[in-house]
């Protein structure tokens, strides 16, 4: 995934820009979180460390992550966004300790304390199980991701995903042909479709656990049920081929990790893919091959960031090549990552680059998933390729 000598100056330059503008930016992100906090941070510095081979970032790497332990504050946690949760805060905290182990970045003791973390997040998982919540943020699916992170450590947790399986059949929603949904009670009772918070995150998810053997037979019966409910809201429509929620407008839709065509598409080839499914695999591909087509004058790929942005899009992308083999995939993720440079039009200080979120203050700006972190990681990335993917710690884990 390198690219040719002048772009790799440009983005060397931008991921210069992006270090010295997170110089003193910390009491912005004053949470644990590492997609709106000090851990995201931390993980910058791992990366840069890794980009620069320099190792004395990681000491710094760790201050980060010792600091953002020290902010959290369990008994007055405070959401940062409305489907923010404590649930995700924890489960970061152990995904990222998980992702610094198997990438080697820190060395630290984590054993006891991922263990206290798999008590605590269950039950938080059973009351979010309760309550019919399995957004990825503020829902049961916060603890679902960590736990798939915890496999390989600690077999256990696979209790808790079977559990959580059982939860998702139990708490669906059926339409009139018995198929499932599930609405999102952290964000006014909407029925999403995407991998953010609807009905593709919830595929993609109960392919992972298929894959691993957990719940088979339960997971096959969600799987189809809930693909069928989303294979129903197919429409025509150019540059949206999927209602974001249902009911919205007819209508060219954004482009992104969070809302948008790619998510359903990764999610039907996941589902396609641990299925065994050849008219599936002919479906998904046939969306993912319209967001082949997709380009930035398209504007609906709002800004450079992972989330709502082209380093998301371009990660996703990434990873659709490193399961499938096909090279559409990588000349897509490389179209994607050269357009992040081009997004730093703005005169701020923070690179240039913007959040699409009007007026939503410093933290979202400088922030992992938002902001210049995660654009900054994304950047070096496509530098340097033997840097690690960062899709473990997205929507397409």
């Amino acid at each position: 995934m390198i690219s040719d000598t002048a772009t790799a100056s440009l983005e060397a330059i931008h991921i210069e820009n992006i270090r010295k503008a997170l110089e003193g930016k910390e009491a912005a992100i004053q949470n644990a979180s590492y997609e709106t906090g000090l851990l995201g941070l931390s993980l910058f510095y791992c990366y840069y460390a890794g980009y620069t081979g320099d190792e004395s970032y990681f000491s710094r790497a760790e201050d980060y992550l010792t600091k953002g332990l020290e902010v959290l504050d369990l008994p007055n946690f405070k959401r940062i966004y409305m489907s923010d949760s404590l649930d995700s805060h924890l489960a970061h905290i152990g995904r990222f300790l998980e992702f610094s182990k198997k990438n080697k970045f820190l060395d630290l003791d984590i054993y006891d304390y991922l263990l206290g973390l798999d008590d605590t997040l269950s039950g938080l998982m059973k009351s979010k199980i309760s309550i019919g919540d399995f957004d990825l943020n503020s829902g049961a699916l916060a603890a679902g991701y960590y736990y798939l992170s915890r496999l390989d450590s600690n077999p256990a947790v696979a209790a808790h995903l079977s559990a959580l399986v059982e939860g998702i059949r139990e708490q669906a929603l059926t339409d009139e042909a018995g198929d499932y949904y599930w609405p999102s009670p952290s964000l006014f009772k909407r029925v999403y479709l995407g991998i953010s918070h609807g009905s593709a995150l919830i595929i993609s998810f109960l392919s992972n656990v298929y894959e691993r053997n957990i719940a088979t037979n339960e997971c096959r019966d969600i799987l189809n049920k809930a693909l069928r409910f989303l294979l129903k809201q197919q429409r025509t429509q150019v540059r949206g081929l999927f209602p974001l929620q249902l009911g919205d407008a007819v209508e060219p839709k954004q482009f992104a990790q969070c809302y948008g065509d790619i998510g359903v598409g990764y999610a039907l080839y996941r589902a396609a893919s641990v299925l065994h499914d050849e008219a599936l695999a002919g479906t998904a591909m046939m969306v993912l091959e319209d967001c082949l087509l997709r380009k930035k004058e398209d504007k609906l790929t709002l800004d450079a960031s992972i989330i709502y942005g082209a380093s998301g899009v371009a990660a996703i992308f990434e990873k659709l090549h490193r399961l499938s083999g096909d090279q559409r995939f990588m000349d897509a993720a490389i179209y994607w990552y050269k357009q992040i440079a081009t997004y730093a039009v703005h005169e701020n200080e923070f690179a240039g680059y913007s959040t699409r979120l009007v007026n939503a203050g410093e933290l979202w700006d400088i922030s992992f998933g938002w902001g210049i972190t995660g654009i900054g990681i994304s950047l070096m990335r496509y530098v340097k390729k033997e840097l690690p993917p960062i899709d473990s710690l997205m929507m397409i884990a």
